[in-house]
């Protein structure tokens, strides 16, 4: 039987994979390109901030589908996006920073 932790973790992955969109995911290290999860989550411009004038742009994996680091690419509409640096890091999600094309 599941602990209360494994089923809450559970049930987030199951909704972050209903709101997420499939993307082409290309590892940097030389494995085979395969479809996973990604979410886009809107930005601001951080205003505390004055020498960053655009939004910062990130993407979300869920971590149960792979490893993501920096370097790795996705694709999603046909567009390539390669992850710069890690954002943010929780049991269930990594968030890293892309480059917009």
């Amino acid at each position: 039987m599941l602990s209360v932790n494994e089923r809450i973790a559970s049930k987030l992955a199951r909704a972050f994979t209903k709101l997420a969109q499939p993307c082409q995911f290309i590892p940097s290290a030389g494995q085979a390109a395969y479809s996973r999860s990604v979410n886009l989550p809107p930005t601001e411009k951080d205003r505390s901030n004055e020498y960053i004038q655009e939004p910062i742009a990130l993407a979300e994996f869920l971590q149960q589908e792979g490893a993501v680091m920096a370097d790795d690419v996705f694709e999603l509409n046909g567009k390539q996006h390669r992850l710069t640096q890690l954002h943010t890091r929780d049991e269930i999600t990594v968030t890293f920073i892309y480059l917009v094309d």
